[in-house]
């Protein structure tokens, strides 16, 4: 029988190992394969049971809910500074807001100007683009659950990954520059249209935006952020409703 001498502390467990920076890195590639999976996985569900239309709509929410879902389960994991670094509101919140809406949309501004110049050079581009699908319909229910998957869910989700984890790896091994631009890269190349209709001058749009919002990051905070980017892409819905 073993006792504990009284004149020693007792033993703690020690904390754990906060995530590494590889962990940092790659997070953003894991949640968005796992929300492609989850979009393919609940579009063939939903097929059984409601309307194509429907469908997309709902595997679209499910898609982008499950990409900030897997971010904030790893954020978890990190240290209590930071995660309040990370969520931290740099400034006033109403001078945030405003940055956001005007980083949006000077965002709108330059995508549409790489995408014309990509089309006018390219006229592949043109072809291949003219018939992608609009992900809205006629139903009502559909529309909103589009709008909260791209416009409300993509922008937490998408920012949380990219800047504040990804961006925030990076930093840590070299200059912010270098960082964001590598993360503005990684923002691109993790579009599946960009994939699906090999649509190039969107990548390097994409690209340099991502860049934009890392800047936005470190001088707003991830708010300022996610306002910028759903201003992006509710700019982007409302011009989809209008050709539809």
């Amino acid at each position: 029988m073993t006792t504990l001498d009284p004149a020693r502390p007792a033993p703690t467990a020690s904390a754990p190992e906060p995530p590494g920076f590889w962990w940092r890195v790659l997070i953003p590639v894991v949640a968005v394969v796992s929300g492609l999976v989850a979009l393919v996985v609940a579009l063939i569900v939903a097929l059984l049971f409601v309307s194509h239309e429907m469908a997309d709509a709902i595997a679209t929410a499910i898609g982008s809910g499950v990409i900030l879902a897997v971010g904030l389960a790893f954020v978890r994991h990190l240290p209590a500074h930071e995660q309040r670094a990370i969520f931290a509101r740099k400034g006033r919140t109403g001078a945030a807001l405003a940055t956001g809406i005007a980083g949006g949309l000077g965002f709108v501004v330059l995508t549409a100007v790489v995408i014309a110049i990509g089309t006018a050079v390219d006229s592949g581009v043109r072809h291949r683009t003219s018939d992608i699908p609009s992900p809205f319909g006629s139903s009502v229910v559909a529309g909103v659950l589009v709008v909260l998957g791209i416009v409300v869910l993509a922008p937490l989700g998408e920012e949380l990954l990219f800047r504040g984890l990804m961006l925030r790896g990076l930093v840590r091994r070299m200059p912010f520059w270098p960082a964001a631009s590598c993360s503005g890269v990684a923002f691109a190349l993790c579009h599946s249209d960009v994939w699906a209709y090999l649509f190039w001058p969107r990548l390097i749009a994409l690209a340099l935006v991502g860049v934009g919002l890392a800047e936005l990051n470190r001088r707003r905070g991830y708010w300022c952020g996610v306002v910028a980017h759903a201003t992006i892409n509710g700019l982007a819905t409302i011009a989809l409703l209008a050709i539809g």
